[in-house]
């Protein structure tokens, strides 16, 4: 069954094509990474299935249109920035029982405390938001929006800024939920190695989408320089301050591999 269905979507802002006539479809249970240049559309992709932005065309969620409000409750979102002041005195468990403020106090106990175990960080519970590291803030947004148990994940970069060691540990409970609660898991990211390692398919998006399948079928050096361009493969072999992954394709092995230096 399809969990997204998205069928020549266009998003324009002051006349200009944010998004230019796309269409895929998402298998429910499946991960599926978006990869794209800055200012390809992954973000307002994001926002346009949340139902947030006008578009033309049509997405629907589970065969449902996501006008529906019962809908929007099927998805789990986590933004790609979130500040907040350091100082606000409320603990992990204080900042998730703000969203679940209409449930009855022991339903959302019972939920907190599962998000937590998912999450791996029931330890921190009691600890004030502002003192926690950037990977475990992070795992306690995505714990925020598990919490009414939704079938269909966002994550917009949510591992950005995270340190290597802490965006595989992310990016390994975020396959747990993936595959022991058949969470359908659409991420963006900019890491392409980690992208490899857990991902099922690719979106490849620059306003169009320009190629879309298997990870070892679409992840390969064609399809990079197609996406960020000719400079993309001199950016992944020299520049070791950059962002992005470095680019390393063995001869005996048919897939690509990638390396970040850091």
């Amino acid at each position: 069954m399809n969990a997204i269905e998205v069928k020549n979507l266009t998003v324009v802002f002051d006349s200009q094509k944010i998004l230019d006539n796309i269409s895929f479809q998402i298998d429910e249970g499946s991960f599926t990474a978006v990869i794209g240049p800055n200012g390809s559309g992954k973000t307002t992709l994001f926002r346009t299935i949340l139902g947030l932005i006008p578009f033309s065309g049509e997405i629907k969620i589970f065969s449902q249109s996501i006008k529906s409000e019962k809908v929007k409750k099927l998805i789990g979102y986590v933004a790609q920035h979130f500040t907040f002041d350091q100082t606000f005195p409320v603990t992990v468990a204080e900042f998730l029982y703000l969203n679940l403020a209409k449930e009855n106090r022991k339903s959302a106990q019972r939920n907190i405390k599962h998000a937590l175990e998912e999450l791996d960080i029931d330890k921190f519970s009691n600890k004030k938001i502002g003192e926690i590291s950037g990977g475990q803030l992070q795992r306690v947004l995505v714990a925020r929006a598990i919490l009414n148990t939704p079938r269909i994940l966002l994550l917009d970069e949510a591992a950005a800024g995270i340190d290597i060691v802490g965006q595989k540990e992310f990016y390994h409970i975020i396959k747990h939920l993936n595959e022991e609660h058949k969470t359908t898991i659409l991420t963006v990211s900019h890491e392409v190695n980690f992208v490899h390692s857990y991902s099922q398919r690719i979106l490849c998006l620059n306003k169009k989408l320009f190629c879309d399948g298997l990870v070892k079928e679409v992840l390969n050096e064609k399809n990079l320089i197609k996406l960020y361009g000719e400079y993309s493969l001199h950016r992944f072999h020299h520049h070791e301050e950059d962002s992005l992954p470095h680019f390393h394709h063995h001869e005996e092995d048919s897939l690509p591999h990638f390396h970040h230096h850091g």
